[in-house]
Protein backbone atom coordinates (compact mmCIF):
# COMPACT_ATOMS: atom_id res chain seq x y z
CA UNK A 1 0.00 0.00 0.00
CA UNK A 2 1.37 3.42 -0.97
CA UNK A 3 1.80 6.38 1.29
CA UNK A 4 -1.32 8.49 1.74
CA UNK A 5 -0.53 12.00 0.56
CA UNK A 6 -3.71 13.71 1.74
CA UNK A 7 -7.27 12.98 2.77
CA UNK A 8 -8.97 11.19 -0.07
CA UNK A 9 -12.55 11.92 -1.12
CA UNK A 10 -14.47 8.68 -1.68
CA UNK A 11 -18.00 7.57 -2.56
CA UNK A 12 -19.56 5.07 -0.21
CA UNK A 13 -22.65 2.90 -0.20
CA UNK A 14 -25.47 5.09 1.07
CA UNK A 15 -27.59 2.55 2.95
CA UNK A 16 -26.45 0.43 5.85
CA UNK A 17 -28.95 -1.64 7.82
CA UNK A 18 -27.23 -2.31 11.13
CA UNK A 19 -28.52 -5.07 13.38
CA UNK A 20 -29.22 -5.31 17.09
CA UNK A 21 -26.97 -5.18 20.16
CA UNK A 22 -27.48 -7.30 23.29
CA UNK A 23 -27.08 -5.04 26.31
CA UNK A 24 -27.13 -8.05 28.67
CA UNK A 25 -24.52 -10.20 26.89
CA UNK A 26 -22.59 -12.65 29.07
CA UNK A 27 -19.09 -11.81 27.83
CA UNK A 28 -18.69 -8.62 29.91
CA UNK A 29 -16.48 -7.00 27.29
CA UNK A 30 -18.90 -4.19 26.45
CA UNK A 31 -19.24 -1.32 28.91
CA UNK A 32 -21.87 1.42 28.78
CA UNK A 33 -20.05 4.73 28.49
CA UNK A 34 -23.12 6.95 28.82
CA UNK A 35 -25.71 8.55 26.58
CA UNK A 36 -26.49 11.59 24.42
CA UNK A 37 -29.68 12.61 22.62
CA UNK A 38 -31.56 9.57 24.06
CA UNK A 39 -28.97 7.20 22.53
CA UNK A 40 -26.61 4.97 24.54
CA UNK A 41 -22.88 4.65 23.85
CA UNK A 42 -21.15 1.30 24.45
CA UNK A 43 -17.39 0.59 24.27
CA UNK A 44 -15.75 -2.81 23.82
CA UNK A 45 -13.38 -2.84 26.80
CA UNK A 46 -11.52 -5.92 25.59
CA UNK A 47 -10.06 -4.01 22.63
CA UNK A 48 -8.74 -0.89 24.41
CA UNK A 49 -5.03 -0.15 24.57
CA UNK A 50 -2.29 -2.04 24.45
CA UNK A 51 -3.47 -3.36 21.07
CA UNK A 52 -4.55 0.15 20.13
CA UNK A 53 -8.03 -0.76 18.86
CA UNK A 54 -11.34 0.54 20.13
CA UNK A 55 -14.86 -0.40 19.03
CA UNK A 56 -17.76 1.94 19.85
CA UNK A 57 -21.46 1.26 19.26
CA UNK A 58 -24.32 3.74 19.64
CA UNK A 59 -27.76 2.20 20.21
CA UNK A 60 -31.38 3.33 20.30
CA UNK A 61 -32.98 1.69 23.36
CA UNK A 62 -36.48 2.67 22.20
CA UNK A 63 -36.23 0.16 19.31
CA UNK A 64 -36.02 -3.46 20.50
CA UNK A 65 -35.82 -6.78 18.66
CA UNK A 66 -39.06 -8.73 19.04
CA UNK A 67 -39.74 -9.74 22.63
CA UNK A 68 -36.14 -9.27 23.79
CA UNK A 69 -35.96 -5.84 25.44
CA UNK A 70 -32.19 -6.19 25.98
CA UNK A 71 -31.61 -6.44 22.19
CA UNK A 72 -31.64 -2.84 20.98
CA UNK A 73 -31.15 -1.21 17.58
CA UNK A 74 -27.60 -0.35 16.54
CA UNK A 75 -27.56 3.19 15.19
CA UNK A 76 -23.83 3.73 14.65
CA UNK A 77 -20.66 1.63 14.63
CA UNK A 78 -17.21 3.24 14.98
CA UNK A 79 -13.93 1.35 14.61
CA UNK A 80 -10.82 3.16 15.92
CA UNK A 81 -7.10 2.40 16.15
CA UNK A 82 -3.84 4.07 17.15
CA UNK A 83 -1.93 2.77 14.14
CA UNK A 84 -0.75 6.15 12.80
CA UNK A 85 -0.30 8.31 15.90
CA UNK A 86 0.02 6.87 19.40
CA UNK A 87 -1.70 9.90 20.94
CA UNK A 88 -4.79 9.82 18.70
CA UNK A 89 -7.40 7.27 17.65
CA UNK A 90 -7.66 7.00 13.87
CA UNK A 91 -11.21 6.48 12.58
CA UNK A 92 -10.92 3.34 10.47
CA UNK A 93 -14.62 3.01 9.67
CA UNK A 94 -17.91 4.56 10.70
CA UNK A 95 -21.25 3.11 9.65
CA UNK A 96 -24.60 4.76 10.36
CA UNK A 97 -27.90 2.91 9.98
CA UNK A 98 -29.71 4.57 7.08
CA UNK A 99 -32.87 5.14 9.15
CA UNK A 100 -30.92 7.53 11.38
CA UNK A 101 -29.26 9.60 8.66
CA UNK A 102 -29.50 13.39 8.51
CA UNK A 103 -29.66 13.91 12.29
CA UNK A 104 -25.98 14.70 12.94
CA UNK A 105 -25.63 11.57 15.10
CA UNK A 106 -22.08 10.70 13.98
CA UNK A 107 -20.73 14.19 14.77
CA UNK A 108 -22.52 14.12 18.16
CA UNK A 109 -21.06 10.67 18.87
CA UNK A 110 -17.52 11.78 17.95
CA UNK A 111 -17.86 14.85 20.17
CA UNK A 112 -19.26 12.75 23.03
CA UNK A 113 -16.43 10.20 22.78
CA UNK A 114 -13.77 12.93 22.67
CA UNK A 115 -15.18 14.68 25.74
CA UNK A 116 -16.17 11.60 27.80
CA UNK A 117 -13.03 9.53 27.15
CA UNK A 118 -10.60 12.46 26.94
CA UNK A 119 -9.15 11.24 23.63
CA UNK A 120 -8.10 12.84 20.36
CA UNK A 121 -9.72 11.54 17.17
CA UNK A 122 -7.91 11.47 13.83
CA UNK A 123 -9.97 11.71 10.66
CA UNK A 124 -9.95 8.72 8.36
CA UNK A 125 -7.61 8.99 5.39
CA UNK A 126 -10.51 8.34 2.99
CA UNK A 127 -13.72 10.28 3.59
CA UNK A 128 -17.14 10.10 2.00
CA UNK A 129 -19.20 13.26 1.57
CA UNK A 130 -20.93 12.38 4.85
CA UNK A 131 -17.56 11.93 6.57
CA UNK A 132 -16.39 15.35 5.40
CA UNK A 133 -19.66 16.82 6.72
CA UNK A 134 -18.97 15.29 10.16
CA UNK A 135 -15.62 17.11 10.38
CA UNK A 136 -17.31 20.29 9.11
CA UNK A 137 -19.77 19.97 12.03
CA UNK A 138 -17.01 19.22 14.56
CA UNK A 139 -15.05 22.29 13.44
CA UNK A 140 -18.06 24.44 14.33
CA UNK A 141 -18.23 23.11 17.90
CA UNK A 142 -16.98 25.67 20.44
CA UNK A 143 -15.74 23.04 22.89
CA UNK A 144 -13.57 21.18 20.35
CA UNK A 145 -10.41 22.09 18.50
CA UNK A 146 -10.14 20.70 14.98
CA UNK A 147 -6.70 21.04 13.43
CA UNK A 148 -4.52 19.76 10.60
CA UNK A 149 -0.84 18.90 10.59
CA UNK A 150 1.75 16.90 8.74
CA UNK A 151 3.41 13.86 10.33
CA UNK A 152 6.02 15.96 12.15
CA UNK A 153 4.69 19.47 11.62
CA UNK A 154 2.97 22.04 13.76
CA UNK A 155 -0.83 21.94 14.15
CA UNK A 156 -2.99 24.53 12.36
CA UNK A 157 -6.61 25.11 13.38
CA UNK A 158 -8.93 24.57 10.41
CA UNK A 159 -11.77 26.69 9.10
CA UNK A 160 -14.94 25.67 7.30
CA UNK A 161 -15.99 25.90 3.68
CA UNK A 162 -19.72 26.65 3.80
CA UNK A 163 -20.24 25.90 0.11
CA UNK A 164 -18.56 22.47 0.07
CA UNK A 165 -19.54 21.74 3.69
CA UNK A 166 -16.06 20.57 4.60
CA UNK A 167 -13.04 21.84 6.52
CA UNK A 168 -10.23 23.84 4.93
CA UNK A 169 -7.12 25.82 5.72
CA UNK A 170 -5.93 28.88 3.74
CA UNK A 171 -2.31 27.72 3.43
CA UNK A 172 -2.59 23.92 3.80
CA UNK A 173 -4.24 21.60 1.27
CA UNK A 174 -6.33 19.23 3.39
CA UNK A 175 -8.11 17.42 0.55
CA UNK A 176 -6.49 16.54 -2.77
CA UNK A 177 -3.18 18.21 -1.93
CA UNK A 178 0.34 17.02 -2.64
CA UNK A 179 1.61 17.03 0.97
CA UNK A 180 0.64 14.35 3.49
CA UNK A 181 -1.80 16.05 5.92
CA UNK A 182 -3.80 14.68 8.86
CA UNK A 183 -6.86 16.09 10.63
CA UNK A 184 -7.59 15.78 14.36
CA UNK A 185 -10.24 16.80 16.88
CA UNK A 186 -9.70 17.18 20.63
CA UNK A 187 -11.38 18.91 23.55
CA UNK A 188 -10.64 22.65 23.60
Amino acid sequence: MGKVRDLERIDMKKKFALGYFDTKANDDTWVRLGSFSKLQVWVDNSMQHPEGYLEVIVVDTSVVHGRSPQRVKIVLEINLSTECFKDAFHINMTRLDHRYGGRGIAAKAYRYIIKKMGITLQAGTAQSKGGRKIWFDLAQSNDLEVYTRSKRGMPFVVGIDEEKREIWHPTKEIYDGMKEMFVFARAA
